[in-house]
């Protein structure tokens, strides 16, 4: 079974890009949901943005305390714990508008904001299919390992499923990140750095907590 790529152009190698450009206005229910960075420094690009109000507020998830908030003109990043040990869930606008001071760089902004969302809305498409396929006999859902290394598909608060990849047994259950696209519009990926994450069981028991504290309904 292929791990499918969750974010093909990594949104920190575009951070160069948004650095020198600010955020348009945003919803004034955007300044409350800062609170979720209240105890760690709030980068100045993050300020306002839109999407921090569909982001957790928690301090802490599933034992992990909140390090780090990154923000680009088009998505939220929140990671939980330390390098090696992190989760890290990231939010992206493939309808954001991009700031209109970023001058020669808004082209370059525009497609890695395309290509992160489509890389999302990819994955979603063949995590479905794999388990969709492996359910059509009992035979297939045998052939790797059993119910619980069958990719993981669950119900989103928006109505829109979230996915987690899991692979065969035989390759040790692994098991990838959770991704769900939501309102034709928005991209959600939660990673979790854990090397003995193995089945489906476990995938939803530890994606779960962070899942949870997501505040989906808020995004318009």
């Amino acid at each position: 079974m292929l791990r499918p790529v969750v974010i093909a152009l990594s949104l920190a190698s575009v951070s160069a890009l948004t650095a020198a450009c600010s955020n348009a206005e945003a919803p004034a229910k955007a300044e409350a949901a800062a609170s979720a960075a209240s105890k760690i420094a709030l980068p100045p690009e993050c300020q306002n943005h839109p999407l921090l109000a569909a982001m957790p507020t928690a301090q802490t998830i599933a034992g992990k305390p909140l390090t780090e908030v990154e923000c680009q003109a088009f998505s939220v990043a929140m990671t939980y714990g330390e390098p090696g040990a992190s989760a890290k869930i990231t939010l992206i606008d493939a309808q954001a508008p991009i700031p209109e001071d970023a001058g020669a760089l808004a082209g370059l902004l525009s497609k890695a904001q395309q290509t992160a969302y489509e890389s999302v809305s990819r994955g979603v498409i063949m995590v479905k299919g794999v388990r969709e396929a492996a359910l059509t006999s009992p035979t297939a859902v045998a052939s790797v390992g059993g119910e619980n290394y069958l990719s993981v598909v669950m119900d989103g608060p928006t109505g829109e499923p979230a996915v987690i990849s899991v692979e065969p047994k035989d390759a040790d259950g692994r098991v990838g990140a959770l991704m769900s696209v939501l309102k034709g519009r928005y991209a959600l990926s939660i990673g979790i750095e854990q090397d003995d994450l193995s089945g489906a069981d476990a995938a939803r028991a530890a994606y779960q907590p962070y899942f949870s504290a997501m505040r989906l309904n808020a995004l318009p």
